[in-house]
């Protein structure tokens, strides 16, 4: 293992976006020097715990997107009620993001294994590919007040993670942006926490069990 300063890739896989049977999880990046060894251990376990946990939700999103799909195919109307709009909310909107959103967080974990050079040029990659994901977000219809709050909180907190990502790009040119992406990070976390307190409350108000991984 080499002794200069390295990145590695720690995903904290946090609740964010919606998938049809669950919780689409986001990811906060940081840092760790591989000088210390005991952390950088650590951090290896953690991203391989995370890439496991990455596989299964993938797994469950391809089921739950497609039975969400296909019952919205079959049922050839659009949701009328609040509580069918909240359901497509969740079940179909949401979910296609978080597909894309979950081959994005794939790709980087890959890379996260290669030399620093490759993980660069998949940071890049995936800092272009993001600008899909804001854009499915945005393009998001919704009706009322509430869910086009849900809504605003998804397309905060889908920038706020493009935005650490970029960070996190810069500091393998500039490690002083460190301090600026940990802060990026904790700006994310706090949209996080209000995006599901919303969801929280519209899921009580529908008669829904909201829950977190």
């Amino acid at each position: 293992m080499q002794q200069e300063m390295k990145k590695i890739l720690i995903v904290m896989l946090l609740a964010l976006l919606l998938s049809g049977c669950g919780l689409q999880r986001a990811a906060k990046v940081l840092t760790a020097d591989s000088e210390a060894e005991d952390k950088t251990a650590e951090a290896e376990a953690k991203l391989e715990e995370s890439k496991k946990e990455l596989e299964g939700l993938k797994e469950e999103m391809d089921g739950s997107l497609g039975d969400a799909l296909k019952e919205d195919s079959d049922g050839a109307t659009s949701p009328s009620t609040p509580e069918e709009q909240f359901e497509h909310f969740v079940d179909v909107d949401m979910a296609e993001v978080g597909e894309l959103e979950m081959d994005i967080q794939d790709r980087i974990l890959q890379a996260s294994e290669q030399p620093g050079e490759e993980l660069i040029k998949v940071l890049d990659q995936a800092i272009i590919d993001y600008d899909e994901v804001i854009e499915r977000v945005e393009a998001i219809k919704v009706d009322s007040e509430e869910l086009q709050k849900a809504k605003e909180g998804a397309l905060e907190g889908v920038n706020l993670y493009k935005e650490s990502l970029v960070l996190y790009r810069e500091t393998f040119d500039d490690p002083a942006k460190e301090a600026e992406m940990n802060a990026k990070g904790d700006e994310f976390e706090k949209s996080a926490a209000a995006f599901h307190d919303d969801l929280n409350e519209l899921a009580a108000k529908y008669g829904y069990t909201y829950t977190q991984p």
